[in-house]
């Protein structure tokens, strides 16, 4: 007996005769192939076909019982499996007349059951590799040559697949774009070869993170792409970061130089954003989120603002005081605000590069920890173009109002204060920049 080729697939036996289904899969492992057997009530639970597991189906049914006849008509109209190479044994010899006159092409691969061992083997040699070559056809037109991922076309068709399905459902899709910060710069410094073998890293470092209903392809030459069937974006984010975390943790050695590995990453999801109605809208949200991420330095993922407006208004509020964070969390909530905390300058900056708030509340004397000025310059520094409403806490009252306006800061309030200030300056300035967007 030959040895099972683990490279050749699973061959998927749907048979309902325990003798006849044993008889078969002891030929098929003849020819070095692995068998999934489904007989009795498992072969009713395919729903779908086309598993990228199975290699090839055969069947041996008894095509007189409606159930099974309504499960093999599916087989062989291609309504399963259709991609998938199929050799069937009829016992209904009627049944197998006429479907070879239907399908002439496809008349090598039907026997009348029972089949003899050398006739069902030679059978199956020829089903299997035509599986191979056609397998083999499919991976170089729709897979990307050095990383083995879905080239930009077949994730683009499958982009359009997944979207089709979650409107249909009404379930999330979304859709994350990861670039490699600075390869050009790799490129330029080490050659071609290393900006390759980075590719290739990240490609790995993607792909060992999915999950197997997830799509993955490169859309360029440093760009790849994730469809995140079922996935709302914050799901997308954790996975996102998680990636992101990993490729900063590797690094690629070139002619004994260690290359290291940096990603950014832009993310939407339908339907969470009302204004994409399209695949074509999906992916042109997720590429303005990952410009967001570049022009903010890169090495950070950054979720389409579109999506997060459709949420409640998220207050950002940096401070030392764990009690006014506290108090500003309870009294904010009740306008129905999402308060996200940040009792330092550095968690400031990594929630803030991260996502947009709709308002910042931000003690003025706190300084970036690592560059020395204050934490608002350096937060103009992140939002250049984009703003959003500021109010600035300080214990300082005699700061200057221009000064602070020329930071950016809308609103000034000295410490000592009331919360419940704080909680109408809030609803004011959201309201006012609400009516400035619309």
């Amino acid at each position: 007996m030959s040895t099972v080729d683990p490279t050749a697939g699973h061959v998927l036996l749907v048979c309902d005769d325990r003798p006849q289904s044993e008889r078969l899969s002891r030929w098929i492992a003849a020819a070095g192939h692995e068998v999934v057997v489904l007989s009795g009530a498992e072969k009713f639970l395919m729903h779908e076909g086309d598993d990228l597991r199975v290699n090839l189906v055969v069947t041996d049914l008894d095509s007189d019982d409606p159930a099974v006849r309504g499960l093999l008509d599916r087989l062989l109209s291609g309504d399963l499996f259709r991609a998938v190479p199929q050799l069937h044994v009829f016992r209904d010899l009627a049944l197998m007349s006429a479907w070879r006159l239907a399908n002439p092409a496809l008349a090598p691969y039907a026997l009348a059951a029972p089949p003899s061992a050398e006739d069902f083997e030679a059978r199956f040699r020829l089903a299997a590799e035509v599986g191979r070559l056609q397998r083999e056809l499919a991976r170089h037109s729709t897979r990307d040559g050095l990383t083995a991922l879905a080239n930009r076309r077949h994730l683009l068709l499958r982009l359009d697949e997944e979207f089709s399905r979650a409107r249909r459902y009404r379930t999330p899709l979304s859709y994350a774009l990861f670039d490699i910060d600075r390869l050009k710069e790799v490129n330029d410094a080490h050659g071609q070869a290393a900006g390759d073998a980075v590719i290739r890293r990240v490609g790995e470092l993607i792909r060992g993170q999915v999950r197997r209903e997830d799509v993955v392809g490169r859309m360029g030459e440093d760009v790849f792409g994730v469809a995140l069937p079922g996935n709302r974006y914050r799901g997308a984010a954790i996975l996102a970061n998680k990636i992101r975390t990993e490729a900063e943790e590797a690094s690629v050695s070139h002619r004994g130089v260690e290359v290291a590995i940096r990603l950014s990453c832009g993310i939407s999801t339908y339907p969470d954003n009302r204004t994409i109605k399209t695949p074509d809208d999906l992916v042109a949200t997720a590429e303005t989120a990952l410009r967001e991420a570049k022009i903010r330095g890169g090495n950070r993922v950054f979720i389409d603002e579109g999506v997060l407006r459709m949420e409640r208004p998220i207050v950002l509020v940096v401070d030392a005081d764990a009690h006014l964070l506290d108090l500003a969390e309870d009294l904010l909530s009740l306008d129905d605000f999402r308060v996200v905390k940040a009792e330092s300058a550095r968690t400031a900056l990594l929630t803030l590069s991260f996502r947009r708030p709709d308002l910042l509340v931000l003690d003025l004397g706190m300084v970036d920890p690592d560059g020395g000025v204050a934490l608002i310059e350096k937060v103009q520094h992140l939002y250049p173009q984009s703003r959003f409403p500021i109010i600035g806490l300080s214990n300082d009252p005699n700061a200057d109002p221009d000064a602070l306006a020329r930071l950016g800061v809308d609103r000034f309030i000295t410490k000592p204060f009331s919360v419940s200030l704080l909680r109408s300056a809030a609803r004011e300035l959201l309201d006012a920049y609400r009516l400035q967007s619309s």
